[in-house]
C-alpha cells in the first residue's frame, strides 16, 4: 500500500510539474505577440504606484506603450484603469499625469479609479464601451499579463487586441520575467478554476 501511495504521489507531482511547464510556455509564448491595430479605445491595466507618487517601472512602461499607440493613431481614447494601492494617488491618476505630460489632451482620457483587479478593469471597460458605443479595445499591460487579460476580455464579450509593454523590466530582466511569469501561471489557473466553479 505504501509503495502504491508513493507512486501515486509521484505521478501527481510529475503531472503538476508538466501542467505548470505547459502553462508557463503558453503564457511566455503569448507575451511578446503584438496585435496592435486600429480600435476605439486603448485600455491600460494598472500597476503599482511607488512612494512619493511615483509610477513603478511597470506602470511607466505600460503607460508609455499606450501613449505611443495613441500618438501613432491607433485609437482616439485612452482608458486608464487602476485604483488606490499601497501608496497614493490612484494608479489611473498617475497614468493621467504621464499621458498629459506627453501631450495627450485631457478630453482623450477616461479614468477608472475604482478597479483593484484585472477583472474589475475589464468589467469597467465593458460597461464604458457599451455606454460609448465602442466595439474594439487594445489592451496594454506587461507581457506576462497578456494571456489572462485577453482571456478575461473574451469572457466579458470584448473584442480586444493585445499590445504588450515590451520595455517593462518584468520582461527585459530575466529573473523578473521568470518570477512574474511563474506567478502568472498560478493566477491563470485560479481564474480558470473560478470560471469553472462559478461560471456566471
Amino acid at each position: 500500500m505504501g509503495r502504491k501511495l508513493y507512486y501515486l504521489a509521484l505521478g501527481l507531482l510529475l503531472a503538476l510539474v508538466a501542467a505548470f511547464l505547459v502553462t508557463y510556455r503558453i503564457i511566455d509564448g503569448r507575451s511578446a505577440r503584438d496585435e496592435s491595430r486600429p480600435a476605439d479605445v486603448i485600455l491600460i491595466l494598472g500597476s503599482a504606484v511607488w512612494a512619493n507618487e511615483q509610477p513603478s517601472p511597470s506602470l511607466r512602461a505600460r503607460t508609455q506603450r499606450a501613449i505611443e499607440l495613441y500618438q501613432d493613431g491607433y485609437a482616439p481614447h485612452l482608458l486608464l484603469s487602476g485604483g488606490l494601492g499601497r501608496y497614493p494617488p490612484e494608479e489611473a491618476e498617475v497614468m493621467r499625469r504621464l499621458a498629459t505630460a506627453a501631450g495627450i489632451p485631457e478630453e482623450a482620457l477616461i479614468l477608472d479609479k475604482e478597479a483593484h483587479s484585472t477583472w474589475e478593469s475589464i468589467e469597467k471597460a465593458r460597461k464604458i464601451s457599451q455606454q460609448e458605443g465602442w466595439d474594439t479595445v487594445i489592451i496594454v499591460s506587461d507581457p506576462f499579463h497578456m494571456q489572462r487579460s485577453l482571456l478575461m476580455a473574451r469572457h466579458a464579450g470584448i473584442v480586444a487586441y493585445g499590445a504588450p509593454a515590451l520595455d517593462s523590466p518584468t520582461y527585459t530582466l530575466a529573473a523578473r520575467r521568470l518570477f512574474y511569469t511563474s506567478r502568472e501561471v498560478v493566477a491563470l489557473w485560479w481564474y480558470i478554476a473560478q470560471r469553472v466553479w462559478s461560471p456566471s
